[in-house]
């Protein structure tokens, strides 16, 4: 009897994480479509509008869906809601620049792709710099300057920002080079919203976090080959051949939706195991 409900809760987990996401891109994709429709003309149709409130929510309901189940609604914190801001802020930018480029810039979508290339080494470089320059400070021990944690994490720092800068020439834009340390600081802000004195807390934080920023990328960008969505407003930048540079709308959504994921993790605590606030059950 409890393996039964066990297994029912399993599954009823599964479909609830499952209806959560495809409500969180359904929303996404709706509300790109009506901002489409809503800023690209003088006269908004009656139906634009009613997408862009189904759209907001579907945003609503996607996280609602993946805690049903449990029945357990987690408690949003101001810190939870500080460090969501910048992600939630970054899915609302690629938003535009998928529906409306012209409010942000012309070429905006082009850019994004950018950001999305520069994420790559960003997850990347988020997790060296907090392991490697531990690891080699201890395995040199004292005496060594140019092995000391600080010394190494500014080392790979440069390194990573050199391959930034090369990004950002790539695609003739400096603001991707700034982007660079904007992401960079982004992927910190929540462990320095959590107190020093929760070293361990704050280490294992990082570590879901970029856990499940590597995972989702991955999942997403495998996700931007086979899926298709509309193209709406969104202009290449590049000459190039690559999937990304001549459908530069795979690319935006993948980041719109990576974004908010990111952001909906952070808002409800899935990075440090906030206190959960269960709802009674029934009856």
């Amino acid at each position: 009897m409890a393996k039964s409900e066990s297994n029912n809760g399993c599954v009823l987990s599964a479909l609830g994480m499952v209806a959560g996401f495809a409500a969180i891109e359904g929303g996404i994709v709706l509300i790109a479509w009506s901002l489409h429709h809503i800023l690209g003309a003088t006269d908004p149709h009656p139906r634009a509008m009613a997408g862009a409130f189904a759209g907001v929510l579907l945003l609503f309901a996607g996280p609602q869906l993946w805690f049903l189940s449990s029945r357990a609604w987690p408690r949003v914190t101001a810190g939870q809601a500080l460090a969501a801001f910048p992600d939630l802020a970054l899915a609302g930018w690629f938003v535009l620049g998928w529906a409306a480029p012209q409010v942000i810039g012309k070429q905006a979508a082009g850019m994004l792709v950018g950001v999305m290339v520069l994420e790559f080494i960003i997850i990347h470089a988020s997790i060296a710099l907090i392991g490697a320059p531990r690891a080699i400070a201890q395995k040199a021990g004292e005496g060594s300057w140019w092995k000391s944690e600080r010394a190494v994490f500014a080392g790979l720092l440069a390194l990573y920002s050199v391959g930034a800068a090369g990004i950002s020439a790539a695609f003739h834009t400096a603001w991707l080079f700034l982007g660079f340390w904007l992401l960079i600081a982004n992927k910190f802000i929540g462990d320095w919203l959590t107190p020093a004195a929760q070293a361990a807390q704050r280490l294992q934080r990082h570590m879901t976090r970029w856990g499940i920023s590597a995972g989702l990328y991955l999942v997403l960008a495998a996700g931007s080959i086979f899926i298709p969505v509309p193209r709406l407003a969104a202009i290449s930048g590049s000459s190039g051949d690559g999937l990304w540079e001549q459908h530069p709308e795979q690319a935006v959504m993948m980041g719109a939706l990576y974004f908010a994921l990111l952001g909906i993790c952070e808002l409800y605590g899935g990075f440090n195991k906030a206190p959960a606030k269960v709802a009674p059950a029934a009856g």
